[in-house]
């Protein structure tokens, strides 16, 4: 990677005078939030890869899809929502955010790479607990030093770069892992995985600089008391609808996206490579455009309506059931050729199935940037990091370690009864589970406006 751009004579401290495109120049910032995005990438790769490797991992160990759903689930998530609220503190107090997000991704990329030399079932619990170890300090000091970054009229596109880091992560983990998993075994594909984070991780500590709280609001903090700005927060109307819409939303998208590759797999007979290559190509990818797309609308209908921070999340989940149930369900024997490709080629036709997870893929991410950035308006300035913690270890505990496993516990429960097509049932649970965050978003839409003007008086 080149060496950034320099940033401009812009001092950050000084904040109050800070220009509306944010405290430093539009190039160092391009460069911070590229750097962001990567490290997002890196820590999906390490927390998904496992995902397309379920069944290699399966058979060598001789697990069952309940075990696996530990693996997928609670052995990162219990770890992850211990330490994630005081490394969030931790970055709203004394901290350095920059190396706080430097030292964890050394951190996740160790363990993600120590994958590749366990003997047991136990050996992987442990070293899976060591990537949430890692990436609990990932997320919420990047969020908050983003907010440092980018002024509140761009900041939910801006923002949309760790949601896009993270689709994006989980993707190529499925995609290219698989690959590597079919060349060369699925040790070599964690070794991949985690040995360049290392390396990023250098990189991010000794290039980023660390913004002045508030510097691209012309904001300073007006109080550092704890409890009062935590009592402050929780009695935050958006804050909390936000907080259960989010949960409700993780759970659903954690409980098919890593139970997806697998439905692919036993459902269409895929290879691993096979399956994870259009599991990337139909959700994924086009979640990326639908989380920059959601960001964007919010931007856009937000300065005129703060009401639309929240109502774009809940137009976009309520339209995207019944087409994500609709992938779930569609006959698997009905296929389009692809033009352009060899009809020997494993990817000569694509399952109809497919096309509607694309459109609910778009739809289903709108949620995912306005959330985010939302949060980071409501909050006290000294408790951005810590607002994000929160927000993430409840999405955390609720989708990651509640969905995968519900979805492979259950998928163990109706095999007696659906054979093959467990799995596909047991995914129609977190598919619908939307709904809910789209009533809670409809219901504290009207919340926002007031939030964010008591936020930005309480920080005057």
């Amino acid at each position: 990677m080149s060496a950034p751009p320099a940033p401009d004579s812009v001092d950050p401290r000084r904040a109050g005078s800070a220009p509306a495109s944010g405290p430093y120049s539009p190039a160092y910032t391009r460069y911070v939030l590229g750097m962001v995005l990567v490290t997002m990438v890196f820590a999906n790769v390490d927390r998904s890869i496992l995902s397309i490797l379920v069944a290699p991992i399966k058979r060598e160990f001789a697990l069952s899809d309940t075990q696996m759903g530990w693996l997928l689930g609670p052995a990162f998530a219990l770890v992850y929502t211990l330490l994630a609220l005081p490394i969030g503190r931790y970055a709203d107090t004394v901290g350095i955010r920059r190396s706080i997000v430097a030292y964890s991704l050394f951190v996740w990329s160790l363990f993600t790479t120590a994958h590749a030399f366990v003997t047991s079932y136990a050996w992987l619990f442990l070293v899976r607990m060591g990537v949430g170890v890692g990436e609990a300090g990932g997320t919420a000091p990047s969020v908050s030093m983003l907010a440092d970054y980018l002024p509140p009229s761009r900041r939910a596109r801006g923002i949309s770069v760790i949601s896009i880091g993270a689709v994006t992560g989980m993707g190529l983990g499925m995609s290219v892992g698989g690959w590597l998993s079919e060349v060369h075994g699925w040790r070599w594909a964690f070794a991949a995985a985690g040995l360049p984070g290392m390396g990023l991780a250098l990189l991010y500590r000794l290039t980023i600089r660390e913004p002045e709280r508030g510097a691209s609001e012309g904001r300073r903090a007006s109080s550092d008391d704890f409890a009062r700005n935590l009592l402050s927060l929780l009695r935050t109307p958006t804050y909390l609808c936000i907080l259960a819409g989010n949960g409700v939303a993780l759970f659903a998208s954690m409980g098919r996206n890593l139970w997806e590759p697998s439905f692919l797999v036993r459902t269409y007979e895929m290879g691993e490579f096979h399956a994870g290559t259009w599991y990337f190509l139909t959700s994924p990818l086009p979640s990326m455009f639908g989380i920059f797309l959601g960001g964007w609308l919010a931007d856009r209908l937000g300065q005129r309506d703060p009401r639309w921070y929240l109502r774009v999340p809940a137009w976009g989940q309520l339209v995207s059931v019944p087409v994500l149930v609709a992938f779930l369900l569609w006959p698997e024997s009905q296929r389009l050729r692809v033009p352009g490709v060899a009809e020997g080629s494993a990817f000569a036709f694509i399952p109809v199935a497919l096309l509607w997870s694309i459109a609910g893929s778009v739809l289903g991410s709108f949620f995912t940037a306005p959330f985010i950035s939302t949060i980071q308006g409501v909050s006290p300035l000294r408790m951005r990091a810590f607002a994000a913690a929160i927000s993430n270890l409840i999405s955390t505990l609720i989708g990651l370690a509640v969905g995968p496993l519900l979805v492979g516990v259950l998928a163990d429960a109706f095999a007696a009864r659906f054979g093959a097509n467990a799995l596909r049932y047991s995914l129609l649970v977190p598919t619908t589970a939307p709904l809910l965050s789209s009533l809670v978003c409809f219901l504290g839409a009207r919340f926002v406006g007031g939030d964010l003007a008591r936020a930005r008086a309480g920080d005057a």
